[in-house]
């Protein structure tokens, strides 16, 4: 539609509302903003909803001042279904409530007359109303209305088909307090066959679509209050098949909700080149209890022997009632079924076999490699537990793992063995790693080394104060001796004096035989007896004296020279500490 078909519209639409003719206004402006909507102008097409809304709303006030009631009716519903589908759900519910407020008033109107007919009418107009506001969700109001129309027109209200109408609404809150569904079924076959028939009947069938609303709401109001079935639907298709086998096809079908599944229905329906080979194919279940399950099967085949892969689309409809019989649809798929000219699990075994083979063989290589083996090694158990995974998901049927899972190993020993047989690299590595061996052998060596060393110095320093000390006392001592030596030695010498002094006074002492005088030659020989025993006793000492000056502990010079025990420590200490200097250099050249 263009726009000067719009533009059209809209002034038509609104001449209408000039002339007050509000409903075809109403409509124009509809068809306008559905245009508008489509054209993607959702702003303008809003808008224009809004003023059909209104146009509605007055064309209703108008019929209302008019005692139209029935025609008001018909435009606040109107008004209703335009609000309701702007999602302006408030405004709606006012809406209808107007409307079936304006159909107990054209009842109202009917009722006067006291015509079994236009009271059958009146009646008829009431119950929709009623039903209008169920359908809003105010079930409470539309039976209570209905319940005083009844009351209060009762006298009028003797013809049995009017009975039957007014008596719908209880039939409904009845089945609703009582949880019955058989008596909602009832009431639902008395809405269909007598208030639907008796509004086309009353020239009122555009009605008709909000009972049946009103109806709905009913069940959903009992839908709350019973327990519904929840039917689900799993396919279970076969893997690893081929071309030439006939495999099962089946379906799981699980009740998981509060309330049996009545009439439940499930149809296969599998792709062109299967053939059905045995099985239903279609299958019913009267009845199918909260909890349970149920098991539906066929058997297939290809229709042909192909080479390569095959995908097929398998599917189940189906559906199933509650017990208000509302129908539920159900599905399940579609799956992929695949069909092969090999077995997957005979391949995967095969190719498992040699891939287990190439897990050992890597084992061996790394045991011969210059790398970390524990980190390796642990690798390659990892991979031995994954290849064992493998075997199980292949007797689990779960191919598509295995398959994947043997890939992922395959790729990770093919990485391992690049690395293992680059030669450069494991040249390198080796370089490095033999570095990094002489690093740390160094940063381990020469702490300890300097520490060995610091420790013999302090042992060093220790030994030269004693040894000090012991040098001190010895030249103490040897002065000691040599003095004591000096004096022996002069006190020799002069005993040597005395000695000789003794015998020139000896030699030159005249002897008795020269003198004739007895005392005076007893006199020289007591003399001469005297100085010879005093030389005698000189000697003595003089021989004494040079035994004693021999002695070891008197010698002249002193005995400092020769080395302690403190000092042979010491020379062992500077020995072993040139020693490890010695060896901590060579070792460092040779970790340079």
């Amino acid at each position: 539609m263009s726009n000067d078909d719009i533009k059209r519209i809209i002034e038509e639409a609104t001449k209408e509302t000039l002339r007050e003719s509000f409903t075809e206004a109403g409509q124009k402006y509809i068809t306008a903003a559905g245009a508008l909507e489509q054209r993607g102008d959702f702003a303008g097409a809003e808008k224009l909803y809004q003023q059909a809304a209104a146009t509605f709303a007055k064309a209703a006030e108008k019929y209302r001042a008019s005692k139209s009631f029935k025609n008001a009716a018909l435009n606040m519903t109107s008004a209703g279904d335009v609000l309701s589908d702007m999602g302006q759900s408030v405004q709606a519910i006012d809406a209808y409530s107007q409307a079936a407020d304006d159909l107990y008033s054209a009842a109202g109107e009917h009722l006067m007359w006291g015509e079994d007919a236009e009271t059958k009418k009146g009646a008829t107009l009431a119950m929709a109303g009623s039903m209008i506001y169920i359908m809003i969700g105010k079930d409470a109001d539309g039976f209570q209305r209905a319940r005083t129309f009844s009351a209060e027109n009762a006298s009028k209200m003797m013809f049995p088909a009017v009975v039957r109408l007014s008596q719908i609404p209880q039939m409904l809150e009845s089945a609703i307090q009582s949880v019955d569904v058989n008596a909602f079924a009832a009431a639902e076959n008395a809405v269909v066959t007598e208030l639907k028939s008796a509004l086309a009947s009353s020239g009122a069938q555009e009605f008709s679509k909000y009972v049946d609303k009103g109806l709905d709401m009913v069940r959903e109001i009992l839908r709350g209050k019973l327990k519904v079935p929840k039917i689900i639907m799993q396919l279970d298709l076969p893997v690893d098949m081929t071309f030439a086998e006939q495999f099962p096809l089946r379906v799981i079908i699980q009740n998981v909700g509060d309330g049996p599944a009545t009439k439940l229905t499930a149809e296969w329906h599998i792709d062109e080149g299967l053939n059905h080979i045995s099985g239903d194919k279609a299958k019913t279940i009267s009845s199918l209890p909260p909890g349970e399950s149920a098991t539906f099967e066929i058997n297939a085949k290809s229709s042909q022997e192909l080479m390569g892969v095959k995908e097929y689309s398998i599917l189940v409809r189906g559906s199933y009632m509650d017990a208000l019989n509302t129908e539920y649809s159900l599905q399940a798929g579609p799956g992929t079924l695949v069909l092969k000219d090999f077995k997957m699990s005979e391949k995967i075994v095969r190719d498992l076999d040699v891939t287990e083979a190439r897990v050992e063989i890597l084992g061996s290589t790394i045991d011969e490699s210059p790398l970390d083996k524990n980190p390796m090694h642990r690798i390659v158990g990892g991979l031995s537990e994954s290849l064992k995974q493998v075997r199980t998901d292949v007797d689990e049927k779960d191919l598509d793992a295995a398959k994947a899972r043997l890939g992922v190993v395959n790729q990770m020993v093919d990485a391992m063995d690049a690395v293992l047989g680059d030669e450069v690299m494991m040249e390198g590595l080796a370089k490095t790693r033999n570095y990094e061996k002489k690093v740390y052998a160094k940063s381990v060596l020469e702490p300890i080394c300097d520490g060995v060393i610091s420790a013999i110095t302090e042992q060093e320093r220790k030994m030269e104060s004693e040894a000090s000390s012991t040098k001190t006392e010895s030249t103490i001592q040897a002065e000691k001796r040599r003095i004591v030596a000096s004096t022996l030695t002069e006190l020799k010498a002069k005993t040597s004096e005395i000695i000789r002094d003794l015998d020139s006074i000896y030699s030159q002492m005249p002897s008795a035989a020269t003198t004739d005088m007895p005392d005076e030659a007893a006199r020289r020989t007591r003399l001469r007896s005297a100085l010879e025993s005093a030389r005698t006793k000189i000697v003595d000492v003089e021989s004494n004296l040079g035994d004693v000056t021999k002695e070891e502990a008197f010698a002249a010079e002193p005995t400092s020279d020769a080395p302690t025990k403190a000092e042979l420590t010491l020379v062992v200490l500077r020995s072993l500490r040139n020693s490890i200097t010695q060896m901590m250099d060579e070792k460092k050249v040779e970790l340079d």
